[in-house]
């Protein structure tokens, strides 16, 4: 009896003794596999380098970018200015790499272009000087319009004005003289253009102008035309209404020079007929709005200040209204 007893105890010791052997086992390789080692990357160097051309190569690497901008006045935008880790060091793949990018506020004045011919206004454009730096401004949209009075290839006008303070990636729009030519009674390209050179070059054909206004997060989008309709080369008549789709950038403090919108709805009271919009700032007096419109219909537009202004609204010649925009920084 006692032989079979110690049997069954050898026998269930033994198994116990497995069991735990297997288990043992098991424990130490998960805690192998737990425990084991992360991939470990080297932190490259990225000071002076452009954010967008290391961006896409810290990603590969395994390594997750957290940016803080800084302002400055003399260097490029989203030159890399500082990191940490520091190039060289070994860290894990995953961790955070910790970046100072720059945020450039180097701001210019537009210089005067009108009266210039194009080719010497591009050159003056690219020959600018600023902190005893030489930075370069670029041309936008360049539309050319009929003149019985200035010579061809003559700039007429230009948006940002004269003066006007933009940032290095601000381009310049140019209204060209094409000299003495028959206007041709076909709509002219003006997509891309600031909506101050092309209105009165579309008034001059006789057309009926409206604006569609939309919002835009950007101030230096503010007052370009964005669609057009009838579309370029198109055949047109006087009478005939053409619609810009316009761009504007709400402001909340009116600077020296800037776009600003209207929007005014006509008295019940008020006539049936022509009406029109002149605006009366620092650089001129100029019609800005002319449409047929009748009472209850809204007057909406954008249009360049320089300046305070005076914006009159005329009923058949007959002023209804008169509004007016202080500039902050110049009462």
């Amino acid at each position: 009896m006692k032989s079979v007893y110690f049997k069954s105890i050898g026998r269930i010791s033994f198994i116990f003794f497995i069991g735990f052997s297997f288990f043992i086992l098991i424990s130490f390789i998960m805690l192998i596999f737990l425990t084991k080692p992360e991939n470990e990357v080297e932190v490259p160097s990225l000071v002076g380098k452009q954010y967008i051309d290391i961006h896409n190569s810290l990603i590969r690497r395994g390594l997750r970018p957290i940016i803080r901008f800084y302002d400055v006045f003399d260097i490029d935008n989203g030159i890399v200015l500082n990191q940490f880790p520091e190039p060289g060091e070994i860290i894990a793949e995953g961790s955070n790499v910790k970046l100072v990018v720059s945020r450039s506020s180097l701001m210019i004045d537009v210089p005067g272009l009108t009266g210039i011919e194009l080719p010497f206004a591009i050159n003056k454009l690219k020959n600018l000087h600023i902190h005893d730096r030489s930075v370069s401004l670029s041309l936008g949209v360049v539309s050319y319009v009929p003149s019985n009075t200035i010579g061809e290839n003559i700039i007429i006008d230009h948006s940002p004005k004269k003066g006007e303070k933009v940032t290095l990636d601000r381009k310049i729009n140019v209204l060209v003289s094409a000299g003495k030519k028959d206007i041709e009674m076909k709509m002219p390209d003006v997509t891309g253009q600031s909506i101050d050179l092309c209105y009165s070059l579309l008034l001059a054909h006789g057309l009926d102008i409206q604006q569609e206004i939309s919002k835009t997060g950007r101030i230096d989008e503010s007052g370009t035309v964005t669609a057009q309709s009838p579309a370029k080369g198109s055949v047109i008549k006087k009478g005939d209404t053409a619609v810009l789709k316009v761009q504007y950038y709400p402001v909340t403090e009116h600077q020296y020079l800037g776009y600003e919108i209207i929007d005014y709805t006509i008295p019940g009271d008020e006539p049936k007929g022509l009406y029109e919009a002149v605006v009366e700032d620092n650089k001129s007096k100029r019609i800005c709005y002319s449409r047929q419109m009748s009472p209850g219909q809204r007057i909406s537009f954008v249009f360049h200040r320089t300046g305070n202004s005076k914006i009159s609204i005329l009923a058949n010649k007959n002023t209804i209204k008169v509004m007016t925009i202080d500039v902050e920084d110049f009462r």
